[in-house]
């Protein structure tokens, strides 16, 4: 089905053919089995050099391993992960993710972003 265009957007034919010529790539769907880990080596390999990456979808969408592979070779220049396949219990607990030790990476587990103020007030 076609759609209409927003502002300049351009429907494209593929997957492949719009990672391969965005420059932000935002990830938005639900976690389904056609959507599990719909995001890995081979996905990143198409994405544009100098692009960037971000996931508000859900964390089994995402290989860790593989977007933390193509940000070390430097054809992705950053990412932004709102979510994890596995995420900390609570504040108390180490968050641990290979994506930690890039600069260029913002990390927000969900438990961060579920905490309200009136749960740090004594």
């Amino acid at each position: 089905m076609t759609k209409l265009p927003l502002g300049n957007a351009v429907q494209v034919g593929s997957l492949e053919e719009l990672l391969s010529t965005a420059d932000i790539v935002t990830l938005h769907v639900p976690d389904v089995p056609s959507t599990r880990y719909m995001m890995k080596a081979e996905q990143f390999a198409h994405m544009k050099d100098g692009s960037y990456f971000i996931n508000a979808a859900r964390g089994t969408c995402v290989e860790i391993d593989d977007l933390a592979a193509v940000l070390e070779s430097g054809k992705i220049l950053g990412a932004a992960i709102d979510v994890f396949p596995k995420e900390p219990k609570s504040a108390d607990e180490e968050f641990e993710s290979p994506l930690r030790k890039f600069d260029n990476v913002i990390l927000t587990p969900i438990w961060f972003n579920a905490r309200s103020a009136g749960q740090y007030r004594t």
